[in-house]
């Protein structure tokens, strides 16, 4: 899905300033999603422009004023056609697997040098997940609970991977 689809369905179930979509996003698509943080402010422009959501100012008396944004009529229809549309799997891209088959390049020690530092990043995402276990499972609804599962169990099965692969760098 692209940021506009995301941001439309966060939007169907309640009103969120940019920073709530923000927090919601890096909490539940940062891991498996290719959409940055950089790319939520100008989708909202957009979208609003296009009729899909409504932005509204809110003046506060104490902190900055807000701007919430509220999905329309028309974005709720565009999200859920979206949600409809056939998919198909989508190919997968590993750095990692791009420069393990050219390994043979590389002296054993940057190999394994490699491998150790990309099995780590890949744990660290894994703790971040473990991390947000309370608070998505209690806000979460049936289906997001699955989505997250889904993450930890891939994150974990590549962990699991990767591990394999840095123990069979290790007996060279």
């Amino acid at each position: 899905m692209d940021a506009r689809s995301i941001l439309l369905g966060f939007l169907m179930n309640r009103s969120m300033t940019g920073y709530e979509l923000k927090k919601a996003f890096s909490i539940s698509f940062s891991f498996f999603s290719g959409l940055s943080y950089g790319s939520i402010y100008p989708a909202l422009g957009k979208m609003e422009k296009e009729g899909l959501i409504r932005m509204q100012a809110e003046m506060r008396k104490s902190g900055p004023n807000r701007k919430i944004c509220t999905i329309t009529a028309e974005g709720r229809k565009v999200f859920l056609e979206t949600l409809k549309e056939p998919f198909a799997f989508e190919g997968t891209k590993s750095i990692f697997l791009t420069r393990l088959f050219f390994f043979a390049h590389l002296a054993p020690e940057e190999r394994r040098s490699s491998a150790h530092r990309y099995f780590e990043s890949v744990r660290q995402v894994e703790k971040t997940l473990q991390r947000a276990r309370p608070e998505i499972e209690a806000k979460a609804d049936r289906f997001q609970l699955l989505c997250y599962r889904f993450g930890l169990r891939f994150f974990e099965d590549l962990s699991r991977n990767i591990a394999q692969t840095v123990k069979a760098l290790e007996k060279e």
